[in-house]
């Protein structure tokens, strides 16, 4: 199969090819020097974990446990020294330093500020700009808020996020999303700004992503195929890795816990306790011009429903080399192997957490691994270029009978490579760039197919008068695939923000997306727990348009007020359709339009030790033919975050409601017993944590109880969302 990718598709690995080869060039910069310095908090107390980053460079450090810092091989000249924490405001020091010198800045106070003018993003354009000039609304997670609430996969972090919600395993943005089991996204996701999607389903794989190594992820609403192609229909997100340093870098973490039984006797299966525990870490250091950065963890759970355990564990690990403090290469990888019971539906309602009997002892066995390339190479200040590709290799297998007789199997490889050439001409912004993207699946249920797709896009951002900042662009894509007919998609987008004066920004897009179907969509054939899928080869890609209107006001730099309209046409969705026969096709249904508005509010309170975030989201997706409610998506969305600081103690609470699903797909009756029971999700969870340091090592210690209420509700149909959870976890390191 991977012979296939690479006959067939050798377009595809060009760039991979190339960016090997830059990294064998050097260029000669003059004489470096070195600069240091301390961070230290509001209280004049050591501040860890910060970013210094040399403007214009590659070169950067994280402050120590002493909130020291030092960075070497620095260029000669006028620099300009940024830095940066998550929730404390942004420092720019300018200074001037002589060849061979050693410079010390000296000591630098930062101050909490949840809310920055400054914050900075890279998902939106692929370059750095700041949150206002955006003209689309985001979402942004912290790696705080990851080990807050000890985060194992990204989508129990991204079901915290506004405007988000989660159907079992597939992400659902503002109402662009059903339900297809694993099969197909309409958001598009990326690691370090290289998509990670399988071949085979082009699907998320969020157990593959080590969460232990993020240190944010971003995410922009709305249409997004003008930069990023096929499955940017909802969205785009962005999982942004932690730098190297040249700093040594820590992290480690254990945590345990158990499942609470139901509240209805009936419900509960077993006397025993189901148990949950694990562990990760990774250290890192920079050696001169070499970064190495290695990590692992496991993760084991006895699940709260019965046959649902699972056990995973993965290894990753990254290599870093700055030929320069002006051009650099990276390479990182992770392997991660998951056995796991398949819980699908739940046998009736008066035993919700058992599946019928025909799906006891079904298995699920899987080996992912990925390795990415990225080479940068800053050109000037003002010019910049990225060269970038991904490896990712899926494998899956199940003990499920199928209508071979045999379970389910599926080898899968994925080839993406990339150029951008990013240029700044006084206040326009240039991004053009290329891609090339190949997939392959070797499989008893997919067959043996292959199918790939070239690109070209184009982007110009800037001011064009003192308070208005429009942004233009188109991307088309060329794609083909086995005994489908070879297609094109050409996709432009337009924004504008119009900042009347600091702190007030107001927005409007025009974007267009489009997911062309993958692999398993078109070609699918098996028959597993009593569902007959059937091929369908006259698939066509899905489309949309997005037009979105915004505002966006911070309030003295301690409030923030963002409220939204947004309203999207979508042509050809696919989605799993039951036939008159009783078998399932993936067809292009109707037209639908969604719309709807989205308001949120942040702030910090009582001196910066009250945090707080609300938001609520209201979506009206709609069959433009039927007028009916599109299927599985709730129309209310209301999240409230308080988190408050006291000393060394940290009190955090969470709630989500969820609207219940105005219409499901009522044939899945046919299959699933009681399949129409639904209530609105009321999910509360609380943490406490406790922040202490010894002799003078970070360590933190949170108690977290999820859905403390231990209010039942479904995730899906037949699917009883998690219970009540308890968890302790210590870490340490930063």
């Amino acid at each position: 199969m991977q012979g296939i990718l690479m006959n067939k598709n050798n377009l595809s690995w060009s760039p991979i090819i190339l960016l090997l080869f830059m990294g064998f060039f050097q260029i000669s910069f003059g004489e470096k020097s070195q600069i240091s310095g301390k961070i230290i908090d509001e209280n004049r107390q050591p501040l860890a974990g910060v970013n210094i980053a040399i403007d214009g460079t590659v070169l950067g450090a994280a402050s120590d446990l002493q909130g020291s810092f030092s960075i070497q091989r620095v260029p000669a000249g006028p620099i300009t020294v940024v830095i940066s924490m998550i929730g404390y405001q942004t420092e720019k020091r300018s200074i001037t330093i002589e060849p061979q010198t050693v410079l010390d800045i000296g000591v630098i106070q930062l101050f909490p500020k949840p809310i920055s003018l400054e914050t900075v993003v890279v998902t939106a354009s692929k370059y750095e700009q700041q949150v206002q000039d955006v003209p689309a609304s985001l979402g942004l997670i912290s790696r705080s808020d990851l080990q807050l609430r000890n985060i194992l996969t990204i989508d129990r972090a991204l079901q915290y996020v506004p405007g988000v919600n989660m159907n079992a395993s597939q992400m659902n943005i503002r109402g662009s999303s059903g339900y297809s089991r694993g099969v197909g996204t309409r958001v598009f996701f990326l690691i370090d700004g290289i998509p990670i999607l399988t071949g085979d389903t082009r699907e998320v794989s969020y157990d593959v992503i080590p969460t232990h190594l993020i240190e944010r992820i971003e995410i922009v609403k709305g249409a997004g195929s003008a930069l990023y192609g096929s499955s940017a229909l909802g969205g785009v997100v962005n999982i942004i890795t932690r730098d190297i340093r040249q700093s040594p870098q820590m992290y480690f973490k254990y945590y345990l816990g158990r499942h609470s039984k139901s509240a209805f006797s009936q419900w509960n299966w077993s006397d025993d306790t189901q148990n949950y525990s694990g562990f990760s870490g990774n250290i890192s250091h920079k050696f001169k011009n070499l970064g190495i950065q290695l990590g692992g963890n496991y993760d084991k759970d006895d699940g709260y429903r019965q046959n649902d355990t699972r056990k995973r564990y993965s290894g990753s690990g990254k290599l870093e080399y700055d030929f320069s403090p002006y051009h650099q290469i990276t390479f990182a990888g992770n392997y991660m192997e998951q056995d796991r019971d398949e819980f699908l539906y739940w046998k009736d309602f008066q035993h919700a957490l058992q599946p019928p009997a025909d799906q006891l002892g079904n298995k699920v066995e899987t080996k992912r691994y990925y390795l990415t390339g990225q080479y940068r190479y800053i050109m000037s200040k003002n010019q910049f270029l990225v060269i970038k590709g991904i490896w990712f290799r899926n494998r899956f297998r199940d003990n499920i009978a199928n209508n071979q007789g045999s379970g389910n199997d599926s080898k899968s490889s994925n080839l993406y490579s990339e150029v951008q050439y990013t240029s700044r001409l006084k206040h326009i912004s240039l991004t053009t760039g290329v891609s090339g993207n190949a997939d392959a699946v070797a499989s008893n249920i997919f067959g043996n197919h292959s199918g790939s797709s070239f690109a070209g896009y184009f982007q110009a951002e800037g001011l064009v008068l003192h308070q208005v900042r429009l942004t233009t662009g188109v991307r088309m894509d060329y794609f083909r695939m086995d005994s489908v007919e070879s297609d094109y998609q050409i996709n432009p987008k337009f924004g504008a923000v119009y900042t009347p004066y600091a702190g007030t920004a107001l927005r409007t897009s025009v974007s267009w997306g489009f997911r062309a179907p993958s692999l398993a969509e078109v070609f699918t054939s098996t028959d597993a727990s009593g569902f007959q899928v059937i091929p369908n080869t006259h698939l066509k890609p899905e489309n949309s348009t997005s037009f979105e209107i915004g505002i966006n006001q911070i309030f003295r730099d301690h409030y923030t007020f963002d409220i939204a309209s947004f309203h999207s046409r979508y042509r050809n969705l696919i989605e799993g359709e039951f036939l008159p026969t009783g078998e399932i096709q993936f067809q292009n249904i109707t037209a639908a339009t969604i719309w709807g508005i989205e308001a949120t509010i942040n702030g910090a309170f009582l001196e910066n030790k009250l945090f707080g975030n609300l938001s609520y989201t209201y979506v009206n997706p709609r069959d433009k033919e039927t007028n009916d409610y599109l299927k599985f998506r709730p129309r209310h969305l209301f999240y409230v975050n308080l988190n408050q600081i006291v000393k060394k103690f940290q009190v955090a609470l969470d709630y989500r409601f969820i609207k219940k699903y105005d219409r499901i797909d009522e044939k899945f009756a046919l299959l699933i017993e009681d399949a129409e029971q639904r209530v609105d999700a009321h999910i509360v969870d609380l943490r406490l944590l406790w922040n202490v340091k010894i002799n003078p090592v970070p360590f933190r210690v949170t108690f977290q109880i999820n859905n403390i209420l231990r209010y039942h509700y479904v995730d899906l149909v037949g699917s009883l969302a998690p219970l009540r959870g308890f968890t302790l976890t210590l870490e340490t390191g930063f």
